[in-house]
């Protein structure tokens, strides 16, 4: 704003700039690569605590000492922490096929992130756990995370319930696997028609 000059001097005028101040930045932010059991690859994700890195990139491993260097930085005070796990090129997300009602056609599930964790997941497939058991086009999805591949004692479970393969409907199998399973998505596109109830 121009200053009105009403008697001899120095006057001292402000003009705006396109230069923005410098402002500071966290130091005590750390970044850790390296190999977990699970989790996104080749991306950073921001954690802030160790309860964050177990759940997004699983327990802690012998074969790789981020878990360990994860706990120890938040054990000593870390605050912030950047995680980016790395796998090998040939690493594959365990695959689920659940056959559909028209022959020859699978609902293929896929582990959430790549790894040998995926072998745990065991998927079930309900037609009368849905609110309309005479609508053929829903179905209930119970998603349960194993501790070990044929065992018994289950870690996670997710439900979903009144799913349809139809891509009109908000149910719609592969975006609310998407945007709401930790667990697994939906690999390629639904089938035309619901997968079959499991025996």
């Amino acid at each position: 704003m121009p200053v009105t000059l009403s008697y001899p001097g120095v006057y001292i005028e402000e003009l705006a700039s396109g230069v923005r101040t410098i402002t500071g930045v966290a130091t005590s932010i750390t970044a850790f690569i390296g190999s977990a059991l699970r989790g996104p690859t080749d991306q950073a994700v921001r954690i802030q605590n160790f309860s964050d890195y177990l759940r997004k990139f699983g327990d802690m491993s012998a074969a790789s000492m981020m878990g360990y260097a994860v706990q120890q930085y938040f054990q000593h005070g870390g605050s912030d922490a950047y995680i980016v796990r790395v796998a090998s090129d040939d690493a594959k997300a365990a695959e689920i096929p659940l056959p559909s009602e028209e022959s020859g056609s699978n609902l293929a599930l896929a582990g959430a992130s790549k790894g040998s964790w995926g072998n745990s997941l065991r998927a079930t497939v309900s037609h009368t756990a849905v609110s309309d058991p005479a609508d053929t086009s829903l179905f209930t999805l119970v998603i349960e995370e194993l501790e070990a591949p044929g065992s018994s004692t289950v870690l996670n479970t997710e439900t979903f319930m009144n799913l349809t393969v139809d891509p009109n409907s908000p149910r719609y199998v592969v975006s609310v696997l998407q945007d709401n399973s930790a667990l697994v998505v939906v690999a390629g596109s639904a089938p035309p028609k619901r997968p079959k109830p499991t025996t």
